[in-house]
């Protein structure tokens, strides 16, 4: 009887159950694609959360006042305030030299000080609470805790600078993604749909959430931007940990060369920008906006005007904006002929969506399936049995 079984029934090989998995989360996406365009009279491009709660006036108004002292004026409006009032020159010579991603207001700004905060905390519970509470209810508590204060804290950066899509997709896909109860909602439905990767799954709860509080996130560029760039740095980090396995230096250097390299490539039929060039710019760029510009911007923001060191701070902000324009000016084309202002990109079009909805979602996918790789191991093995 046995050998009769085994005459009629295969095991499954990895190909065909990561292609299983493959085409059950594209048809998930196009449920959701589906679902969201449906109901897009409900759901208008401005949200619900973002007309109730919005704070970004005051960090405006600070922004003006601030940038009002400084010689890089378009530039600090642009990281005080997620102001874009840079000059056609200015615009030019970012967008030449690889570097307009990093004018953007996002991760950059919400996990430092969210992580940071969280985890300090954290800290002062752990020392309080460790006599009195057993390990793993310890370690639940805090992991509870960090998480909502680390959304909560998220949110409230996302609101003072706007709720720009790239701020609303660090908040959401960052931490609202990894509260326990929103990830057990699977769980429920797993028998359903034994198919659909884990991960995609909850991403697809996630967007559905975020859409009705945000806004339609499909037409927003910014958020389909700045996950396109998440995306490819989390695969580029990937890599390089794969090749590179102890010099952490070596590792943040190819991550870099590489996420420009990946997101070149991507927008690459919609721009002319010499690949080369960007991961040079970059290389030398990210860590002055990581480790000088992002932090000044953000004790500015939160200091009184009266601290003693306010302007000393300006001073510095100013002269850290003034080495990264520089930076974009020495890599820049000099006669790159792309227009920064232009409306008649094919990217801002109909056909750009599709076209930045399809290759986000593709990285998606191979980003679940990668991680779930020991899943579709295990039920190889499974079918063996």
């Amino acid at each position: 009887m046995d050998n009769l079984e085994n005459k009629y029934y295969k095991t499954p090989n990895l190909l065909h159950l990561f292609s299983v998995g493959f085409l059950y989360s594209i048809f998930s996406y196009l449920i959701f694609i589906i679902s969201i365009q449906a109901t897009s009279h409900i759901i208008q491009n401005t949200g619900i959360f973002e007309n109730i709660f919005n704070i970004s006036k005051g960090v405006k108004n600070k922004a003006f006042f601030i940038s009002s002292q400084m010689e890089e004026k378009n530039l600090a409006l642009n990281f005080l305030g997620n102001i874009r009032m840079l000059s056609f020159t200015e615009a030019n010579q970012f967008q030449s030299s690889g570097l307009l991603h990093l004018l953007a207001i996002s991760g950059g700004q919400v996990v430092p000080i969210a992580s940071g905060i969280s985890q300090f905390i954290s800290y002062i519970f752990y020392y309080i609470l460790r006599s009195s509470s057993s390990p793993l209810t310890l370690m639940n508590l805090i992991y509870n805790f960090k998480t909502i204060l680390s959304l909560i804290l998220s949110l409230l950066i996302c609101h003072m600078f706007g709720c720009s899509g790239a701020l609303i997709r660090v908040s959401s896909l960052t931490y609202l993604s990894k509260i326990k109860s929103l990830q057990s909602v699977y769980l429920n439905l797993f028998p359903y749909f034994p198919n659909i990767p884990v991960a995609s799954f909850n991403r697809i709860f996630i967007l559905i959430l975020i859409s009705l509080f945000f806004g339609n996130i499909l037409i927003n560029y910014s958020f389909l931007l700045s996950a396109i760039g998440a995306s490819c740095a989390e695969i580029s980090l990937r890599i390089s940990y794969y090749f590179i396995k102890k010099s952490k230096i070596f590792i943040v250097l190819s991550c870099t060369s590489l996420t420009s390299i990946f997101t070149g490539l991507i927008l690459y039929p919609f721009s002319s920008i010499n690949l080369f060039q960007s991961c040079m710019a970059n290389l030398i760029a990210l860590p002055i906006v990581c480790f000088l510009i992002t932090p000044f911007s953000l004790l500015l923001l939160f200091l009184p005007q009266n601290f003693i060191y306010f302007e000393n701070i300006i001073s510095m902000l100013d002269f850290s904006l003034s080495l990264l324009k520089k930076i974009s000016f020495v890599f820049s084309e000099p006669y790159f002929s792309k227009n920064p202002f232009e409306k008649n990109n094919p990217l801002f079009k109909k056909e750009g969506l599709f076209y930045l909805n399809s290759v986000l979602f593709i990285l998606w996918i191979t980003i679940d399936l990668y991680k779930e790789r020991k899943i579709y191991y295990a039920r190889k093995y499974f079918f063996k049995l």
